[in-house]
C-alpha cells in the first residue's frame, strides 16, 4: 500500500523512507517461510520477502525529515494509546498484475478486520496534520511474498501447491520502519508502538 505526502516532502540526503506496519510475529513468518520453500519451486518469483521483512502495511509516508520525524512519533503514540489488541489471521494467496507475470505475491489478512481498519484510521487521523496523505483508494491490507514474477507462464495458484497454513495471532504492536534499499533485511525497526499504550524500544 502506498500514499503521497503533500509536496514539500521531498527526498533529501537527510531524510528517511518510512512507512507504518504491522509486523508478522516470528511464529507467523515461520509459517510463511515453510510454505514459501515448496511455492519457491514452483513459482519463479524474482525475489521473495526475507522473513523478518514480511508485514502487513498501515500507512505509507515516504522521505520524512528529521524534525516531521519526531512529531510523527508523537502523533503515532497517541493512535496506538487510542487502539486495542485484535486478532488477525492468514488467508489465501493472491496476486497483483497481470495474471501471466504478475508484479506481486500476497497473502490476504483476516480476523478483526474492523478493529485494524480502525488502527489504520488512527494513524491516519495522527499523520494528516503532518501532510500526509492517504490512498484514494480504501484500505486492504495483505502480506507481500514475492515480488516480480519471471517465469514463463504463472500456473494457477490453487493447482500444485498447498495452501497457506491457518495461522492466527493477536496484533499487540505497529512499528515504524525505515527502508534501506539494498540491504537484506531491507526495513530497519524505528520505533515500536504498543497498543493500548504507547512507544517502546525495537
Amino acid at each position: 500500500m502506498q500514499s503521497h505526502p503533500s509536496r514539500h516532502h521531498v527526498q533529501t540526503d537527510d531524510k528517511q523512507r518510512l512507512f507504518v506496519a504491522i509486523p508478522l510475529p516470528a511464529s507467523a513468518a515461520d509459517t510463511v517461510v515453510q510454505w514459501s520453500e515448496g511455492a519457491k519451486r514452483q513459482w519463479a518469483f524474482h525475489k521473495w520477502v526475507h522473513p523478518l521483512d514480511l508485514h502487513i502495511t498501515v500507512q505509507f509516508l515516504g522521505a520524512v525529515s528529521p524534525d516531521v520525524k519526531e512529531r510523527l512519533v508523537q502523533g503515532l503514540q497517541s493512535a496506538a494509546q487510542s487502539s486495542e489488541t485484535f486478532r488477525l489471521e492468514l488467508q489465501e494467496v493472491g496476486t497483483f498484475g497481470a495474471h501471466e507475470a504478475p508484479r506481486v505475491l500476497w497473502a490476504g489478512v483476516g480476523g478483526e478486520i474492523g478493529q485494524l481498519k480502525r488502527l489504520y484510521e488512527l494513524v491516519v487521523a495522527a499523520t494528516a496534520p503532518l501532510g500526509f496523505v492517504p490512498e484514494d483508494r480504501p484500505y486492504w491490507p495483505h502480506i507481500t511474498l514475492a515480488r516480480k514474477y519471471r517465469g514463463m507462464t504463472l500456473m494457477s495458484l490453487n493447482a500444485g501447491h498447498a495452501p497457506l497454513p491457518e495461522y492466527d495471532w493477536m496484533a499487540d504492536h505497529f512499528v515504524l520502519y525505515r527502508t534501506q534499499m539494498g540491504k537484506t533485511p531491507m526495513y530497519e525497526r524505528i520505533e515500536e508502538f504498543r497498543l493500548g499504550h504507547g512507544i517502546q524500544q525495537p
